[in-house]
C-alpha cells in the first residue's frame, strides 16, 4: 500500500532527525500523551500509549526522577495515584516541540505556502478520520 509506505517513511525519517536516544523518544511520547490527556493512572497511560505497563513504569521512573512527572492521590480512589506533568515537564516538552518544529520547518523550507497548507490540511483530515474509526 503506497500510502502506508509513505507515512512510514515520513515517520521514520522524522524519528531519525529528532535528537535523543530511542528511550528518550519513548519518554517524550509518554510525557506528550500525559500532557494531552491530563492526569492519568499509570495503567491508563500505558493503554493510551499502546505500551506494556512495565515499559511505562520504567519510563515513568525516569520522568519522575527528572522532575517532569509527579504522583498525586486519585480523588476518586484513595488507593490509586494519578500522574501529572509538572511545570518542569511542560517546559521540557515545549523545548522538544520547538526543536521538532525547527526540523520540520527546515524540511519544507523550499516548499510553496500552498503545498505546506495542503499537507497540513490533509494531515489534519487523516488524523480526524483515523479518530473516527
Amino acid at each position: 500500500m503506497p500510502l502506508a509506505d509513505a507515512l512510514r517513511d515520513v515517520f521514520m525519517a522524522a524519528r531519525r532527525k529528532f535528537t535523543g536516544s530511542e528511550q528518550d523518544k519513548s519518554v517524550i511520547a509518554l510525557l506528550a500523551q500525559l500532557t494531552a490527556t491530563g492526569p492519568l493512572r499509570a495503567a491508563d497511560l500505558a493503554e493510551r500509549a499502546c505500551l506494556d505497563p512495565s515499559t511505562v513504569s520504567r519510563h515513568l521512573g525516569a520522568l519522575e526522577g527528572d522532575g517532569f512527572v509527579e504522583r498525586a492521590p486519585d480523588p476518586d480512589d484513595g488507593r490509586a495515584t494519578l500522574l501529572r506533568v509538572t511545570s518542569s515537564g511542560e517546559n521540557y516538552l515545549a523545548e522538544i516541540r520547538q526543536q521538532r518544529i525547527a526540523v520540520l520547518s527546515d524540511a519544507v523550507s523550499n516548499w510553496s505556502d500552498k503545498d505546506i497548507a495542503t499537507l497540513t490540511r490533509l494531515s489534519q483530515r487523516l488524523a480526524n478520520d483515523l479518530e473516527q474509526l
